[in-house]
């Protein structure tokens, strides 16, 4: 017993020792732990920032959770790691045969399609419409698709499927500019040689085409107009609203001012008379008339002479043929003598008919419903034609007439009261007019440092 209790007296303190160092060791190896962890986290971070701000990485993708734009380079790339290809939509092209051709398997079709259900209106895609592929290694099928919706919109389209489309927008403005000038040519070409886009070109036609012969216009006819133009990333663009135009023929003055009522805009006189009137005078613009109405004219193709009822417009291939008044379509066919034409019932006492078109417009067929100005189809040569254009005829009460000895109304006066306001903002508009300089020989562009 008794040296039991010295075994225990000595050994003691040393089992005791032995524990501690043990403890103190789990301790320092466990701490040793935790620290390489810390360092390895930290190493990572480095690393990742370092990636991050060299350039790798930085794919518009990268904001995955928020899909906002990025804003590097081209459409929010680093130029400097992708490759950009240019192409347009081809004719019949569909964008899942699109996607396919690109070398996406039917999975990430159906993927990458979900994902842009809603962010592109696919009935809105055309042949000739842009699109980039965007890659980082051209041996490869591309890594995104960039769809231009207009000049100053693109979607960005993540072809592996796994992020939602995002939206790259452009820097926009509109500048308020102006233009004169004196005839001495051509209207159109003077205007374009003068840098006013054909957006503005066809409002200005729009707003005075009840009015003003635009296809008979003289050498000595004058204009003036105001218009505000959008501009993308400092660089003029077709885009724009003709705000006041004036005409002066040599023997009329003309004038059209933009008004809005409740929420809709047109085209006034000095009067506060809509100068939109039931039908415009022509369906197609940038044409001649090669051919009149006429009750007796030699057939160029029939070899014969025989009446003529109706006026031929002549036009390149593919020019828009516009409906002249609201109305319902009652024919969209083909026949031998009249190839591609469409027939259009206005109310009980006028109708219209398009001869030769190479093509009827997306949704006319009979029974829709059309609106003046509204694309109906395209000029072309079926038919018993000799050269592109569309042969327009005109029916009052049943029978044919000659569409350019009719005078039509105008429509109701601007109501009583809003005709002090309207003319605040004709006055306004009206002086600037006045204050346009223009050329005697040539158009002039001005660009006001006002911006809207």
């Amino acid at each position: 017993m008794t040296v039991r209790v010295l075994v225990a007296i000595f050994v003691s303190p040393l089992f005791i020792h032995s524990r501690q160092q043990m403890v103190v060791s789990t301790f320092l190896r466990k701490s040793l732990y935790a620290l390489s962890f810390a360092v390895l986290l930290f190493l990572n971070g480095f690393l990742l920032h370092f990636l991050v701000n060299s350039g790798f990485g930085k794919r518009i993708t990268s904001e995955k959770e928020s899909c906002a734009p990025a804003t590097l380079g081209k459409f929010g790339f680093d130029e400097r790691l992708f490759s950009f290809t240019e192409k347009k939509i081809k004719p019949g092209q569909l964008f899942p045969d699109l996607l396919k051709d690109l070398g996406l398997s039917q999975e990430k079709v159906g993927s990458v399609m979900r994902n842009l259900d809603g962010a592109i209106n696919m009935r809105n895609i055309r042949s000739g419409s842009t699109y980039t592929l965007v890659s980082t290694n051209e041996c490869f099928h591309p890594d995104y698709l960039v769809y231009e919706l207009d000049n100053a919109r693109s979607v960005v389209c993540d072809l592996s499927g796994k992020q939602c489309p995002m939206l790259i927008e452009k820097q926009k403005e509109l500048r308020r500019e102006s233009a004169a000038g004196t005839i001495t040519s051509s209207l159109w070409q003077a205007l374009e040689d003068a840098g006013v886009s054909m957006v503005i070109i066809d409002q200005m036609e729009d707003a005075l085409a009840t009015s003003v012969d635009f296809l008979h216009v003289q050498e000595g006819s004058s204009f003036k107009l105001i218009f505000d133009r959008s501009w993308i990333e400092g660089k003029p663009s077709s885009e724009g609203k003709l705000l006041a135009a004036y005409f002066n023929t040599g023997s009329t003055e003309h004038h059209a001012f933009l008004y809005e009522v409740n929420g809709k805009t047109d085209y006034y006189d000095v009067n506060g008379r809509p100068l939109r009137k039931s039908f415009l005078q022509a369906p197609v613009r940038f044409s001649r008339i090669s051919s009149g109405f006429s009750r007796m004219r030699f057939h160029p193709v029939l070899k014969f002479s025989r009446p003529h009822f109706g006026t031929d417009y002549a036009a390149p291939v593919g020019t828009p043929i516009m409906a002249v008044g609201n109305g319902v379509v009652t024919a969209a066919s083909y026949t031998s003598g009249n190839g591609n034409f469409v027939k259009i019932r206005h109310n009980q006492t006028y109708e219209t008919q398009y001869l030769h078109m190479s093509r009827f417009a997306s949704g006319i067929r009979s029974g829709a419903n059309v609106s003046q100005g509204q694309v109906i189809g395209y000029v072309g040569q079926t038919g018993l034609a000799t050269g592109p254009h569309v042969c327009f005829r005109f029916w009052k009460n049943g029978v044919q007439v000659d569409h350019r000895k009719l005078r039509f109304p105008s429509g109701d006066p601007l109501p009583t009261s809003l005709l002090s306001n309207y003319f605040a903002t004709r006055d306004s508009m009206m002086m600037k007019l006045n204050a346009i300089q223009g050329s005697a020989a040539s158009v002039n562009i001005k660009r006001d440092v006002n911006r809207s």
